[in-house]
């Protein structure tokens, strides 16, 4: 599909045919979302020589930091965001207090200038949101996170891993393995792929309540989905093994090496 609307640019563009904003901010945006940033940023450029008065608005321009955020392409994303000021100022200058705040953890702070923009109907960048997101986790509040999170993909942001992940690991670190293993299958629902950190968090919470069956089937669907368990699943599922008595019974045992030796294998 995106191949077709790129042709459709480019046989516009030899018969002469101008593109108005709407038409390059959505291929911008499609281009971005799908992966394919580089390309994404080529129709930047060719919007910015336009004429046709595209110039100026900042949608493509967060498009592209998308892009770059599901790319994890983040040191490029901040460079560009700092490049941005030149056609922006007030919408960068604030991005850059909300990214500063955040690094000093000063969460209030940042709050409160993303609350003025959503209160001006202005659009927090991909990069305000992750930046948030990790700041409210690190200070335990992952309900507002979550909430963030939330707002992120109101305004068609879907998070990466690394997103889902500090959230996954703020729900098991205040004991909300429920919540925990919810937010691993709206990740998965989402589209999202899982990776180690993603499962690791999830075991060892489980390991530590004591529920080795629920650790045990957490592991066996990371390896079913290629992912290797690290040092630190396999210690958190072997401790949690030997105190669980109940399991230490004949029957119970032949089925859990039957299943260690099946990832093992794998």
């Amino acid at each position: 599909m995106l191949d077709k609307a790129l042709d459709l640019f480019n046989d516009m563009k030899t018969d002469g045919i101008n593109w108005n904003f709407a038409a390059y901010d959505t291929l911008i945006r499609g281009l971005c979302s799908g992966g394919r940033t580089e390309d994404g940023l080529k129709i930047l450029d060719l919007m910015n020589e336009s004429k046709d008065g595209c110039r100026g608005q900042i949608g493509p321009f967060n498009s592209v930091l998308y892009g770059m955020y599901k790319e994890k392409r983040l040191d490029e994303a901040l460079e560009f965001l700092a490049n941005m000021g030149k056609l922006f100022p007030r919408a960068v200058n604030r991005s850059f207090r909300i990214l500063g705040f955040c690094e000093e953890g000063a969460t209030e702070n940042a709050k409160k200038v993303y609350d003025q923009m959503i209160v001006e109907r202005a659009v927090p960048c991909v990069l305000i949101y992750d930046y948030l997101i990790h700041i409210f986790c690190q200070q335990g509040c992952v309900r507002q996170a979550y909430e963030l999170m939330n707002e992120m993909i109101a305004h068609c942001y879907f998070p990466v891993s690394s997103t889902f992940n500090v959230l996954i690991n703020g729900f098991c670190e205040q004991g909300k393995v429920g919540s925990a293993l919810k937010l691993l299958d709206e990740m998965i629902g989402r589209g999202c792929l899982p990776d180690i950190e993603s499962y690791s968090h999830l075991v060892g919470a489980f390991c530590q309540k004591g529920d080795f069956q629920k650790a045990l089937k957490l592991v066996l669907q990371m390896v079913g989905k290629g992912i290797t368990p690290d040092y630190f699943t396999w210690n958190s599922l072997l401790l949690c093994s030997s105190r669980e008595t109940v399991w230490l019974n004949s029957k119970s045992m032949f089925y859990v090496n039957n299943q260690l030796r099946c990832i093992i294998e794998a």
